[in-house]
């Protein structure tokens, strides 16, 4: 196959990387390297028997226990916990809260947990975290990065191995230690999407020779949206560097626009609408749902020139209703229910059958009119809470 750009879509190989990263050191030959070491509290009568049925509690701990988003993931991490038998739940800091209160809950957990237990996170930095990670491992606590992971240029494996180390159980040596990672990158996130609003354009218009794309961060000040659209926040992927690699698209002043904040879809929907009204812009690129909410709602108000394609990022209920109505045209979305149970089940293989903990690079599934109704049926916030509050202690 011949590639056009570095970004030409496929299935089945990632998106390549312009600069090398720890796993293309020589020349951008690929390769991972994962040390090999005992789980802590290994015992391997238990795989021997086929039990592997030990008590450990876990823990997922988000950065924002208030976004309703983390509540399917919430349900899903706390549904394996369940079939495994363990103890645990979800815990977090309200909206309120910053990064340090994050791992202020954190380093309470790992206080009150024993060799063998579990903590699941979102880790959105290269260094806030890190004191609290190597705590979790001198206390042979099992760490999985789940949902979100900071950008490769701060979060490789090449910075793991120097960053933490684990003492093996069985030979008593530290080995640099690679914390798993089961969710998305967002960077890749970006350019799925932007891959996405590139098809459309094509199929939609086949006559017409360039199309114009205006790029909006609707949260600048999260690391893990921003590296969805903007290439500055990431060595790799994004919609912007998407863009630029194609030769009949241009961004709207070559530039990625922020929205004012703190988000809101009405102010955004001015913002977009006092930036681009009149304008010749054929589609709108949000990194998160405000955006795309936002000029839906105009572009229904006959406030912007039609026809404009609208794609954006995450599957919720603001978005529903839009799509359903023909104002926004597609999201991305990232099933979060399947990565807290997998956050789970991923520890659970490592503690009780060896397996080395890989990263589960999730991807993401286009949501349009044709499918809208499956993403509310599955995404239903409030009947996935009741079923939390039904099952277990409720999000703690």
């Amino acid at each position: 196959m011949t590639r056009d750009t570095p970004f030409e879509r496929t299935e089945t190989t990632e998106t390549p990387t312009e600069t090398p990263t720890d796993d293309a050191p020589t020349g951008g030959f690929e390769f991972s390297r994962h040390p090999a070491v005992a789980p802590p509290g290994w015992d391997p009568t238990k795989t021997e028997s086929g039990d592997g049925l030990n008590d450990r509690r876990a823990v997922f701990v988000l950065q924002n226990i208030d976004n309703p988003f983390f509540i399917p993931m919430a349900c899903g991490f706390n549904d394996a916990v369940h079939q495994y038998g363990w103890t645990g739940g979800v815990k977090g800091p309200g909206a309120a809260g910053g990064l340090q209160d994050q791992v202020n809950i954190i380093e309470d957990e790992v206080d009150r947990m024993e060799a063998g237990d579990v903590i699941v996170t979102t880790i959105l930095n290269e260094t806030t975290y890190n004191d609290a990670i190597q705590q979790a491992l001198d206390n042979d606590i099992v760490v999985v990065n789940g949902h979100s992971t900071p950008a490769r240029r701060e979060w490789n494996y090449e910075t793991m191995r120097e960053e933490f180390t684990y003492t093996s159980p069985v030979t008593g040596e530290d080995r640099g230690m690679i914390i798993p990672h089961v969710g998305i990158r967002n960077e890749r996130g970006g350019v799925a999407m932007a891959v996405e609003m590139h098809d459309r354009l094509q199929n939609q218009r086949p006559d017409q020779n360039t199309y114009t794309v205006f790029l909006v961060n609707d949260l600048p000040d999260n690391p893990s949206v921003t590296r969805r659209i903007d290439k500055e926040a990431a060595d790799e992927g994004t919609a912007q560097r998407y863009f630029e690699a194609q030769d009949d698209v241009s961004i709207y002043q070559d530039q990625v626009f922020t929205t004012p904040q703190p988000p809101e879809i009405a102010d955004a929907r001015d913002f977009i609408v006092d930036t681009i009204q009149d304008q010749e812009v054929d589609a709108i690129v949000s990194a998160a749902f405000w955006g795309a909410a936002g000029a839906g709602d105009a572009l229904a108000a006959s406030e912007l020139d039609g026809p404009v394609v609208i794609g954006t990022f995450d599957v919720l209920e603001p978005l529903f209703s839009r799509v359903r109505d023909g104002h926004v045209d597609f999201t991305l979305g990232q099933d979060p229910y399947s990565q807290g149970y997998a956050s789970a089940s991923t520890a659970r293989a490592y503690l009780e059958r060896g397996v080395p903990p890989k990263d589960l690079e999730w991807g993401v599934s286009v949501w349009d009119e044709r499918n809208i109704e499956f993403a509310s049926q599955r995404r239903s916030w409030s009947d996935l809470l009741d079923w939390q509050s039904e099952n277990y202690d409720g999000i703690e």
